[in-house]
């Protein structure tokens, strides 16, 4: 009996021994490592930032939370904002919205809070910095004329205020369409922002070190160094989250995506076979044919752009000109060009719409494999806003109802005979088109246009735009970082030092004025120098600036009916295709694979993969054996 109940205890010591075992192994198992191809590098991470190219909008939206979402089906949800009320007093004319905020914390553990909103969405009003989705906020009182330098309004005149650390009060100039303004709120230019990290340089979100996040991952690791490129988002542990209370992956389950950037096409598609990556966000263009019936493939809101600088001088053609033009990584400077030969040529409507007409977008479509040949400017999936559907259930589209404004196909002939309109022989000038480098699509699509254009006669370089290690000081820390890149590439677009470039024209939110007001000056956004003492208003970074469509995006502006409005949206977008001062190539398209042990991958309109929720089958297995020791 002895024996008996010696051995009893002995088996269950060895029971309670084995879950003490299991216990520590469960509170050591962090989560999945997901191994993936998400996009193609992206230097800077601030969310304002995001909008020429549709792989940076990937990244920035696993990192940032908004106030409000679009989910996949186009309807406004609540992310960030726990909920909103609006307030009217019809006596006083005082329109409100006050939006409460849901508890959550940036990724070092500080609360976000209602400062970060109102932080955030004045730093886009400032008149001396160029932020072209200012006008996402000119219904907020004061929003234009602050804008606009209007020396009465500082920037604490705009019309938003913390009531408290959890409550954003809006006030409005007159009553708006609440509706349409949720919509805009789900664009992530308007995401918190955190004051003191944010002012301390411009380059702030470009390292992990330097840059705090609200949404469900934040940046661990960024290696830029050749042969080592690679990009690793760590589980945001206090999202949504009682750090001392909740589980680790309460809100986001798996624990790092791992994003490799060293792969040639064939080795990364061989290791997506393998099941060594279990998601490809962006397919390789050699590749792409191969995938093209089995990968999930949804409509980008971008349309790959020419955006052709009026201001520029065109410099006359000659032959050690040109060869010094072809070179990789030059930035056009005016100041270049002072005293030489040349002329403002994409200043004439003539040549910018025979340069469109040039382009064969179909050819170029299915080279991309990937994309739609672009019909006109607004890309599919953009809202049109009808009358019966109003902003929210199933979205009446924008492309739809205003069908094809341009050919997708060449004309060379019409072509030719609007060159012979203007006052320029192609022959005489050369330019080049400037384009991020480490973009093969928008390298490829730049060599097909490249060679259209010099079928008109003209002399056409591309410029391969590379980033380049960082060389500007940090004051706060008195030091030059260098395991940051700068993307001069975006610098010199929004500085406006191009002849051509090469962008994706990402939409700000899927309502169709955001993606057509930009282009009258009063919506620009763009900065202003306020020490010169003249206060006029710039452009659209293009040089376009027409009265009659500045004057019909006031129009639209102030137009409150949502049928009358998006009529005089589909005017206002023939109009610039008419003009042409920025040459549409192609509809972007995601195209995504999607490993079978990976699931609970979801969407939004804007993105096509939200991990906050995904599920690795086995994934203790893929866990790399120098995080098991």
């Amino acid at each position: 009996m002895i024996k008996k109940l010696s051995a009893l205890l002995l088996a269950l010591l060895m029971v309670a021994t084995a879950l003490v075992g299991c216990g520590k192994k469960d509170e050591d198992d962090k989560g999945a490592y997901v191994f993936m191809y998400l996009s193609d590098l992206v230097y800077d991470l601030d969310p304002v930032n995001a909008y020429t190219n549709e792989s940076a909008l990937r990244i920035v939206s696993l990192m940032f939370d908004n106030l409000f979402v679009l989910d996949e089906n186009g309807k406004v949800k609540k992310s960030l904002a726990k909920d909103y009320k609006i307030i009217e007093n019809e006596q006083s004319e005082e329109y409100k919205m006050e939006i409460t905020l849901n508890e959550t914390y940036w990724t070092d553990g500080m609360p976000v809070t209602a400062n970060d909103v109102v932080f955030s969405w004045k730093r886009i009003m400032t008149v001396e910095d160029s932020y072209s989705a200012a006008s996402l906020l000119f219904d907020v009182k004061n929003a234009r004329a602050i804008k606009e330098g209007e020396g009465e309004f500082t920037i604490d005149d705009l019309g938003v205020c913390a009531l408290d650390d959890k409550t954003v009060e809006v006030t409005f100039e007159e009553k708006i369409d609440y509706d349409q303004f949720l919509v805009n709120l789900t664009s992530y230019t308007l995401c918190p922002l955190r004051e003191e990290i944010t002012v301390k340089t411009t380059d702030w979100a470009k390292k992990p070190a330097s840059i705090v996040s609200s949404g469900p991952f934040r940046l661990r690791e960024a290696s830029y160094k050749e042969g080592e490129e690679k990009m690793v988002f760590e589980r945001n542990a206090y999202y949504y989250r009682n750090y001392q209370k909740d589980k680790i992956d309460k809100s986001v389950t798996p624990y790092r995506l791992v994003v490799d950037f060293t792969k040639s096409d064939e080795d990364l598609m061989k290791a997506y076979e393998n099941g060594e990556l279990f998601y490809v966000g962006d397919i390789p263009m050699s590749v792409r044919a191969d995938y093209k019936d089995v990968a999930e493939v949804t409509d980008a809101l971008s349309t790959h752009t020419y955006v052709l600088n009026q201001n520029a001088v065109i410099r006359k053609y000659s032959k050690s000109g040109f060869a010094a033009l072809e070179g990789n990584g030059i930035v056009y400077n005016p100041s270049l060009v002072e005293g030489k030969e040349g002329d403002k040529i994409f200043a004439d409507a003539n040549i910018r719409k025979a340069m469109s007409l040039a382009i064969d977008r179909d050819a170029i479509a299915e080279a991309v494999v990937f994309a739609k040949a672009a019909t006109a400017l607004v890309p599919d999936g953009i809202f049109n806003a009808g009358p019966k559907k109003g902003w929210f259930g199933k979205p009446e589209q924008f492309r739809k109802a205003g069908g094809d404004l341009i050919a997708t196909s060449a004309n060379m002939d019409e072509a030719q005979a609007l060159i012979k309109k203007s006052d320029y022989d192609p022959a005489d000038y050369m330019f080049a088109i400037s384009v991020a480098a480490q973009d093969e699509v928008h390298m490829a699509i730049a060599e097909m246009v490249k060679a259209a254009w010099e079928e008109l006669g003209f002399h056409v370089a591309i410029n391969a735009v590379a980033p380049i290690p960082n060389d500007d000081k940090w004051i706060h820390i008195d030091d030059t970082p260098k395991d940051i890149m700068d993307d001069i590439f975006n610098e010199a677009y929004r500085a406006g030092q191009f002849e051509v470039a090469a962008v994706d024209t990402v939409a700000y939110s899927a309502d169709a004025f955001t993606a057509l007001s930009v282009y009258a000056k009063a919506f620009a956004g763009q900065g202003m120098d306020m020490t010169s003492g003249d206060y006029t208003m710039t452009p659209h970074i293009s040089g376009y600036d027409s009265e009659e469509y500045n004057e019909l995006m006031e129009e639209i502006y102030d137009e409150k009916d949502i049928k009358a409005r998006a009529e005089l949206l589909h005017e206002a977008e023939e109009l610039l295709m008419e003009d042409m001062p920025v040459i549409p190539i192609i509809f972007n398209q995601h195209a995504t694979l999607t490993a079978k042990g990976l699931s609970k991958v979801k969407a939004t309109y804007y993105t096509p993969a939200v991990f906050t929720k995904a599920k690795l089958k086995n994934y203790e297995q893929y866990i790399p054996a120098e995080e098991q020791e």
